[in-house]
């Protein structure tokens, strides 16, 4: 089992606004997966609808940073938008399972056989 997650610290309203809809996203597959599984078939409906929704929302303010960036402001920290993923998406199965606490190592580790 891995490490459990810890707060992200302190974030810029850029990093703040794409963490948390890029969680919500994640939020919204995760329903949609639980429907699946459960062959709710009016939930899955119901929630597919908020995930295009949360993309679409998720689409936008990727686009404001993008042009942010452009007009030369700092581009969000990489490192710091994980740990709040990880810390926001820590109660979401697909956010668990995209983005662990404890990121695998590249060329294996206990895990692997």
């Amino acid at each position: 089992m891995g490490a459990p997650p810890t707060h992200p610290g302190r974030l810029t309203d850029a990093e703040v606004r794409l963490a948390e809809q890029y969680v919500s996203v994640l939020d919204f597959v995760s329903r949609c997966a639980q429907a699946m599984d459960g062959g709710d078939w009016f939930y899955l409906h119901d929630k597919a609808g908020q995930l295009e929704d949360a993309a679409g929302r998720l689409a936008e303010i990727a686009g404001e940073t993008w042009q942010e960036i452009g007009a030369g402001k700092p581009r969000p920290r990489t490192e710091v938008i994980r740990a709040a993923v990880v810390w926001f998406g820590r109660h979401y199965p697909a956010a668990r399972l995209l983005h662990p606490a404890e990121p695998r190592r590249e060329g294996g580790g206990p895990d692997v056989a």
